[in-house]
């Protein structure tokens, strides 16, 4: 294997370790767990997942331990602005099998629907239901994501500003859409040029859990990235990082998934059992925080773009007449 060094790396959240090699430009090496490497190892290339998450170049040994070789998604980046966002309701291992557990008489693997949807009824109660949504993060229950650290170049005071976990866990569902505003600015105006990018990329991600995915994560991460040079070519990614918990869903949930994902946020204390809505959505709220990310970023673009009319309208009226 290339020898590893431990050199400076852009990591803005999480506690695993990760060193450079020196030899193998654009690679990283993560110290992993059996079930990141399995997951790594068992991804076909065919599985549309594999577009959205780090290229895996195998594993190597370092000082008794393993890793896993991923893609550098820094790699090119003069000045990379970073924001770690965990997605999900919970960060708590929820067992599905439990709640939407397949009747005993039943020996086909796609069971109903409604059929499902009526274990979950029988198996959910308000605390349990509780106990889940409870959360470090204010936005996370809320919101189905959580903002764990950013960096971002500030242009006009030429500083790196950083953000950690801490102050993420303050963030409200008001002022988090004022925390992505800011990362999407560098000091002097709003990268207009990076966001609309952005959201079709995103998109991309939504679709994704919208097709009845083959996994189901816990404690996954999704990363934005855009260069922050204005002397650079713009550029700009997002993946999902992070499987240490990711799980094949059973085969009885698979053809189910994504039905079984719809949530909207319902008052504990109100909750119509009627509803297509499920208590909680079998992907963790996955599908519910990339939904609400999507409609923050549009909102940005859409009052940006209001912003700008605005300003030309205003213009006009006040230039003088030939």
């Amino acid at each position: 294997m290339a020898t590893t060094t431990d050199i400076k790396f852009n990591v803005v959240a999480g506690s695993t370790p990760f060193v450079k090699s020196k030899e193998s430009s654009g690679k990283i090496f993560k110290e992993c767990t059996k079930k990141e490497k399995e997951f790594y190892e068992n991804l076909s290339d065919d599985n549309s997942l594999s577009k959205l998450i780090p290229k895996f170049f195998g594993t190597a040994m370092k000082d008794g331990k393993e890793y896993i070789i991923l893609e550098d998604l820094t790699n090119g980046y003069n000045k990379p602005n970073i924001m770690d966002i965990k997605l999900g309701l919970s960060h708590h291992d929820v067992d599905l099998e439990e709640i939407y557990s397949k009747p005993n008489d039943s020996d086909d693997p796609n069971v109903n629907f409604e059929t499902l949807k009526q274990q979950a009824n029988m198996s959910l109660h308000k605390e349990l239901y509780q106990s889940w949504l409870v959360s470090k993060y204010i936005t996370t229950p809320k919101l189905g994501f959580c903002v764990c650290g950013s960096q971002r170049y500030n242009l006009s005071s030429n500083q790196v500003e950083k953000n950690q976990k801490e102050q993420g866990r303050l963030l409200t569902e008001v002022t988090v859409k004022e925390k992505l505003y800011e990362f999407f600015s560098n000091g002097y105006e709003f990268r207009n040029d990076i966001i609309e990018p952005m959201i079709e990329r995103l998109s991309l991600f939504k679709q994704y859990f919208e097709n009845n995915p083959d996994y189901r994560f816990r404690s996954t991460s999704i990363l934005f990235i855009y260069e922050g040079d204005n002397n650079s070519k713009n550029r700009c990614d997002i993946r999902l990082i992070d499987f240490t918990h990711t799980k094949l869903y059973p085969p009885h949930l698979k053809a189910h998934s994504s039905k079984l994902s719809h949530y909207k946020s319902i008052d504990i204390n109100n909750i119509d059992d009627n509803s297509d809505a499920t208590f909680f959505p079998i992907d963790g709220g996955y599908l519910f925080g990339i939904t609400n990310l999507l409609k923050i970023l549009l909102s940005l673009k859409n009052k940006l773009s209001h912003q700008q009319q605005s300003t030309q309208s205003t213009q006009n009226q006040t230039q003088p007449q030939q």
